[in-house]
């Protein structure tokens, strides 16, 4: 009898692989499909389950451990369904991850998943169940089923004893298999309570044979575009004596057969890095998820790691690294994990993201009307502000040109740093208790956004004095009016002073254009009925409220009431001219996360690090009334 093993996750890989096994198979004999899966892709599963349906000389599909999500839609291609007694199935409704945008394509998202779980359910009618039970499969809900629950819903005809099947397919497998000789070392190896029997032997060995082959797969089809390399892997499949990491040292030696190196410090491809790449930032965006931080736009592989615990994923990567992971407990696994570079990766890239959602989520009203500006270093800072350039003048014939000079201002700062640092234990990790690596960087996070606001308001309101020894607000400086309540009549008059300011030698209107009201909240509710009122709130009738009122974005924060509940600003487009400035360290404009594994303490330690200063640069950006 022969035998087609699907292993692993559903994606489309994993169809294009089965479509090219089956090509080999011969279709006058029967076939044994047999199923140990998670679910995956959709679309990939349907393929398998069509591809296999119409096997002419018979075909079983037999769950030798899991068969969830769409691999329940592949169980149901067999004539005769098999489950081993300590097997689950699980029936759900199509599901996506990366729907996004307004409500009419988030209703046509919904509407296509509809449409995909009807087409779901021509599978499931192989069950004899009626319409409205698979109806109550496909509800949105997981549906889980142990092997004698399968046998009852239809959805498998038989179940068999772990003898059985074992017995099964290795005598399907062992007259075309050779044992390799590290394989029979590892079992003879092996110390358990029982003598194993002949069949359980060669049924382990079989396994490993076919997770051989499986891996061998994996690591070969991101390259199976170039010439030869899909008969090379076949005959890496094939030879029973070369290891899966062997193979990946022949496919890495293949791929760089005749190619010189571009650049000296590239770094080669490894076998199964990509691999590892998408796991970790799967599992990152699932712990995120799990701590209750949205995530814009999840992997597509969470709906498969949304069970792992960190001690699965831990586990996963050093599976994935070829580690040997017998008898080892879960306190083990972590040790082990932490001596790698990709779990400290994972580990670190969760807090990070966490970190940085944290940081973006926070209120922005003060980044709205100040500019950015990037330093190299700590040293005292001097930003220069250029004046207009003079008027050109008149140039007779044969006359001589005239010489003319521009001017500078100038504002000093420094930046600082801010930081804490944070430590979740061994035991946490192992209780699978992730709040110190999750929900404490994101509010760490929003705890750097928030020291920005307090930096950026204490300078607005703190008026200090500029390069000319003039305070920020000041009627030597044009910015600052005579005190009136927030009005239109009161807009009016600063927007006119705003518009009359010049260039630092005075011969030019530079004409900074208003467009941000920044108010204390107990102004708040009167700046909003101004600026959305379609009419003139100061009169009774219908005399259309000022465009530049209208156009106004409003800022408002309760750290300004803190100082005064009457006093307003306005505040020009830093796309124009720069007022306030908010400036980092080169390269570093949001927090960061510098980690540490402990050697004297069973502690993972992470310090939040965030470089920060805050400048006034140009007093004409900017214009206040202290209100009435």
């Amino acid at each position: 009898m022969q035998t087609l093993t699907i292993f692993g996750p559903i994606s489309e890989a994993t169809s294009t692989q089965v479509l090219a096994d089956l090509a080999t198979l011969d279709r006058n004999q029967p076939l044994t499909v047999q199923i140990n899966s998670d679910g995956g892709s959709v679309q990939a599963g349907v393929a398998i389950f069509s591809a296999l349906l119409g096997w002419p000389a018979g075909l079983t599909t037999e769950v030798s451990g899991w068969a969830l999500s769409v691999a329940s839609v592949i169980l149901m291609a067999g004539s005769v369904r098999r489950v081993h007694a300590t097997g689950l199935v699980m029936v759900h409704a199509p599901w996506t991850g990366g729907a996004s945008g307004n409500a009419k394509t988030l209703r046509n998202a919904a509407d296509l998943l509809d449409r995909v779980a009807e087409t779901l359910k021509a599978a499931y009618r192989r069950t004899g169940q009626s319409e409205a039970v698979i109806a109550g499969w496909l509800d949105g809900s997981d549906h889980w089923f142990t092997a004698d629950e399968a046998l009852s819903a239809g959805l498998v005809t038989e179940v068999a004893t772990a003898e059985e099947t074992a017995t099964e397919f290795a005598n399907a497998m062992a007259s075309a298999i050779r044992i390799p000789l590290h394989i029979v070392s590892r079992i003879n190896a092996m110390t358990t309570p029982t003598v194993p029997t002949r069949a359980a032997i060669e049924a382990a060995a079989v396994q490993a044979e076919a997770q051989r082959r499986a891996d061998i797969r994996f690591m070969g089809q991101p390259f199976m575009a170039y010439e030869g390399m899909s008969s090379f892997v076949a005959a890496l499949e094939t030879d029973t004596t070369v290891t899966a990491a062997q193979a990946g040292q022949r496919i890495l030696a293949q791929l760089g057969r005749g190619a010189e190196p571009i650049a000296g410090g590239a770094r080669p491809y490894l076998p199964g890095e990509n691999r590892l790449t998408e796991f970790k930032a799967a599992a990152t965006d699932v712990l995120l998820m799990r701590a209750g931080i949205k995530v814009a736009d999840p992997h597509p592989a969470t709906r498969d790691l949304q069970r792992m615990g960190i001690v699965a994923m831990a586990e996963s990567i050093l599976s994935m690294s070829g580690a040997d992971l017998r008898d080892r407990s879960s306190a083990g696994v972590i040790q082990a994990a932490f001596a790698t570079d990709d779990f400290p990766a994972l580990l670190g890239n969760t807090a990070n993201k966490a970190l940085a959602l944290g940081y973006e989520t926070a209120p922005v009203g003060h980044t709205l009307f100040t500019g950015e500006r990037d330093v190299r270093d700590f040293k005292p800072q001097t930003l220069i502000n250029l004046s207009e350039a003079p008027d050109l003048d008149d140039v007779p014939e044969l006359g001589e040109y005239k010489s003319g000079t521009m001017r500078d201002s100038a504002t000093t700062f420094q930046l600082s740093t801010s930081g804490k640092i944070l430590e979740i234990s061994r035991q946490a990790l192992i209780n699978d208790d992730l709040g110190a690596l999750t929900s404490v960087p994101a509010a760490m996070g929003m705890a750097a956004r928030r020291m920005e606001a307090d930096k950026v308001f204490a300078m607005l309101t703190a008026n200090p004095n500029m390069r000319d020894g003039v305070p920020l607000f000041h009627a030597d400086h044009g910015n600052l009016s005579a005190v009136a309540a927030l009005s239109l009549q009161s807009l009016a008059l600063a927007r006119a002073a705003m518009r009359k300011q010049k260039g630092i030698n005075g011969l030019g209107y530079l004409d900074p254009q208003p467009r941000f009201l920044i108010v204390p909240v107990a102004l708040e509710t009167l700046a909003e009925q101004l600026i959305a009122s379609i009419v003139d709130p100061s009169k009774g009738n219908d005399t259309p409220n000022l465009q530049f009122i209208r156009n106004l974005t409003l800022v408002s924060d309760p750290r300004l009431d803190a100082v005064s509940d009457k006093a307003w600003y306005l505040a020009a487009s830093p796309n124009q001219i720069d007022g306030i400035l908010r400036v980092y360290l080169d390269g570093q404009r949001q927090p960061t996360i510098i980690e540490n594994a402990e050697f004297k303490r069973d502690v993972y330690g992470y310090k939040v690090r965030h470089d920060f200063g805050v400048g006034v640069i140009d007093h004409r950006a900017l214009h206040m009334n202290p209100g009435a």
